[in-house]
């Protein structure tokens, strides 16, 4: 009989050790995916927002309104998404206008789209929030549980620091005067010359539609820069393509703050000339290529 219970304890005692293996590789398993799963959220998300700050801060400026006394509003560019996932399944089946603007629209249109799946993109959320559960409630001045519910006031806060880093540094520049006392002008200038560009400025009378000229490589940009309130229209386009030419370059560009009409987008699309916003010029070399 004693033999029968040592037999029996050392059985039990060998089952409790796998058991206990186990459940230890197991919950190292988990923490694993957890790891990989909340890195791979984080990081994807910050390149995607990297990779469109330029649109992005565009974007925000286009829905911000401004009233008669300064006061920001901003209802447009964070819009009033549905938060809980069957929701915004059901949103999107029925074609709701809950994700038509700002960030509600870069969300589905482009996170959603490189995450591949909503469904992707909460189970990468869900890993993040078991790595990460406490976050600083700037608005309740707390450290508080994150919940499923906050994925969207994250995304909101993340783009919204882009915006702001992006803008101060515009802001940087466009406080700089030059000889020349053409604000938006010199703020290009900077900008290029910052990129590694060699920017020489046309003279102020005869540029034939060239303000700037910027070389790198064996690239050579003409290009003209409009600081208007309206729409950029085909004039500006049809200038800086003659300019090109004028200037031996080997590509036109026409920056505008305020965007370009339909017509002018053509034409430009038709004549290789390129349109940026100034957002978009630290990046213009690969928008070239």
């Amino acid at each position: 009989m004693k033999l029968t219970l040592a037999i029996t304890i050392t059985i039990l005692s060998f089952i409790v050790y796998r058991l206990i293996i186990e459940y230890i590789k197991k919950r190292k398993k988990e923490r694993l995916l957890i790891n990989l799963g909340s890195n791979f959220f984080i990081n994807e998300i910050n390149r995607i927002i990297e990779e469109n700050k330029y649109n992005l801060l565009e974007e925000r400026r286009r829905l911000k309104e401004i009233d008669p006394y300064g006061n920001e509003n901003l209802d447009k560019w964070f819009g009033n998404p549905p938060i809980n996932q069957s929701l915004i399944h059901k949103n999107i089946l029925e074609g709701s206008n809950k994700f038509k603007d700002g960030i509600p629209y870069f969300w589905l249109k482009v996170i959603i789209r490189n995450f591949e799946s909503v469904e992707l993109f909460f189970e990468k959320w869900n890993y993040y929030k078991l790595k990460n559960p406490l976050i600083e409630d700037e608005i309740l001045g707390i450290h508080r549980k994150l919940n499923d519910e906050d994925w969207y006031i994250f995304i909101a806060s993340l783009v919204e620091k882009s915006c702001f880093k992006l803008s101060n540094e515009v802001q940087i520049y466009s406080n700089i005067n030059y000889k020349k006392g053409l604000k938006f002008e010199n703020l290009c200038f900077q900008k290029l010359r910052s990129q590694g560009w060699k920017v020489k400025e046309t003279p102020i009378s005869g540029d034939q539609g060239v303000d700037l000229i910027a070389s790198i490589d064996d690239l050579r940009l003409c290009i003209q820069c409009k600081d208007h309130q309206k729409a950029i229209g085909n004039k500006a386009v049809q200038e800086v393509y003659a300019g090109k030419k004028y200037w031996s370059g080997t590509h036109a560009v026409l920056i505008s703050r305020s965007g370009f009409t339909k017509s002018a987008q053509k034409l430009a699309l038709s004549s290789n000339v390129i349109l940026i916003s100034e957002y978009e010029i630290e990046n213009i070399k690969n928008i070239i290529y």
